[in-house]
C-alpha cells in the first residue's frame, strides 16, 4: 500500500477508529489490529517498557533489570517475564528505526511519553519509504492518544494506572473468571486482590512535610514495580492506599509474594523519613459469581483487620472467615 492508494476517506476512517477508542488497553489492540491489516506487515506486537530511566530517584538499572510486557496481556499465563531481543540490549530510538535480525527485517516505533511506561510497537515485514511515513503519520496519531489516555488513567504523582483504570482492571478480570466459568479454592492458581495501605502515613506528612510524604510514596511505588511481575497489575488508590492484583498463584504463593514485599518495604530505608511498613489485606477472586465491589469491600476488611491487629501483617479475608467459622454469612463479619 502507498500513499497514492489510500483515499482520504480511509484516512479518516483510521482517525475515526483510533481516536474513538475508550481506554489504552482498546487503543493499543486496535492500532495493531490496523497494523496487521497491511499487507506489507507480516507481524506487529507492542510492548511496555519498565525500568523507569526518567525516574529521579530510581537507582540504575542494568539492562538485564529492564522489564518488557507484551500486549495484548494474558493474566492467566504464568510465564515470569516476556522479552523481545530486538529491545533488550539497546536503548529505545527517538525515531522509527529499522533493524535487520535473523534474516529479517523489523521497524521499532517507539512511543515515550512524560506519564507512562516507554512503549514500542514492533514490526516484521517490507519497509519501502512510502510505507514508513505512512507509519510516521499513524505513529504520532497512536502516541497522542496515548498521552490522552495517560492523563486520564495514570496517578498523577507516581505515574501507576489509578482508581479508574482498577475499576475497569478489575471487571475485566471478573468477567474473565465468568466467561470461562472458572472457580476453585485457594490451592488453584488463581487472581489475588489487595489493599495495601501505609502504616502511620499521617505522622510522615506532619513530621516531615508533604513534600517528604511524596517522596515517601514515589519510592513504595518504585519498590511496586520492582517486586511484583509483569503479569500482575499495580495501582496507586488514593492517598497512602495501593491495591495490586497478583495473577495466576495459590494462596501459599500470594502470601509469600505480598510478604516478601511487606519485608522489602520493612527494610527499605527512606530518605529522611527512615522505616516504614505497609498493612496488606488480600481476598481471592476464587468465585466467578463474585461481584467486584463485593471483592473490595473482602479486601479492605482485612485490611482493617490488619491495621487493628499490629499493622504490619499480610492478612487474608479467608482465614478471617475460617477463624469466625460459626457465623452464617461470611460477608457480614465484624471487623469493624
Amino acid at each position: 500500500m502507498t500513499r497514492q492508494t489510500i483515499s482520504v476517506q480511509q484516512c479518516f476512517s483510521w482517525a475515526t477508529e483510533i481516536t474513538g477508542c475508550q481506554d489504552y488497553q482498546t487503543l493499543t489492540h486496535v492500532f495493531i489490529n490496523l497494523l496487521k491489516s497491511f499487507n506489507w506487515i507480516d507481524a506487529a506486537v507492542a510492548y511496555e517498557i519498565y525500568g523507569d530511566r526518567k525516574k529521579r530517584t530510581q537507582p540504575h538499572r542494568t539492562s538485564e533489570e529492564i522489564l518488557i510486557r507484551k500486549l495484548p496481556l494474558d493474566f492467566s499465563n504464568d510465564n515470569e517475564r516476556d522479552s523481545c531481543p530486538l529491545l533488550n540490549n539497546r536503548p529505545l530510538p527517538n525515531h522509527i528505526e529499522i533493524v535487520i535480525a535473523d534474516g529479517k527485517t523489523h521497524a521499532i516505533l517507539p512511543v515515550i511519553t512524560d506519564t507512562g511506561p516507554d512503549r514500542a510497537i514492533v514490526l516484521e515485514g517490507i519497509f519501502s519509504d512510502e510505507s514508513l511515513t505512512l507509519l510516521g503519520n499513524l505513529l504520532k496519531l497512536y502516541h497522542n492518544q496515548v498521552i490522552l489516555h495517560d492523563h486520564r488513567e495514570r496517578d498523577v504523582l507516581t505515574h501507576l494506572p489509578n482508581r479508574q483504570s482498577f475499576d475497569t482492571r478489575l471487571t475485566e478480570i471478573c468477567e474473565f473468571y465468568q466467561q470461562e466459568g472458572l472457580s476453585g479454592t485457594p490451592d488453584h492458581k488463581l487472581s489475588w486482590l489487595a489493599m495495601l495501605d501505609i502504616d502511620h502515613f499521617k505522622a510522615v506528612n506532619d513530621n516531615f512535610g508533604h513534600l517528604y510524604g511524596d517522596e515517601v510514596l514515589l519510592h513504595f511505588s518504585q519498590l511496586m514495580e520492582g517486586k511484583f511481575r509483569y503479569i500482575d497489575f499495580i495501582f496507586r488508590f488514593g492517598g497512602e492506599e495501593f491495591v495490586v492484583i497478583l495473577n495466576n498463584v495459590n494462596k501459599s504463593e500470594a502470601e509469600h509474594g505480598f510478604n516478601r514485599f511487606r519485608r522489602a518495604v520493612e527494610n527499605f530505608n527512606f530518605p529522611l523519613v527512615g522505616k516504614i511498613t505497609v498493612s496488606i489485606g488480600v481476598t481471592c477472586i476464587q468465585d466467578h459469581n463474585i461481584l467486584p465491589v463485593t471483592l473490595l469491600d473482602r479486601a479492605d476488611k482485612a485490611l482493617y483487620f490488619a491495621k487493628e491487629n499490629g499493622r504490619n501483617q499480610v492478612v487474608l479475608y479467608e482465614d478471617i472467615v475460617n477463624m469466625q467459622s460459626t457465623i452464617n454469612h461470611p460477608d457480614d463479619i465484624e471487623l469493624f
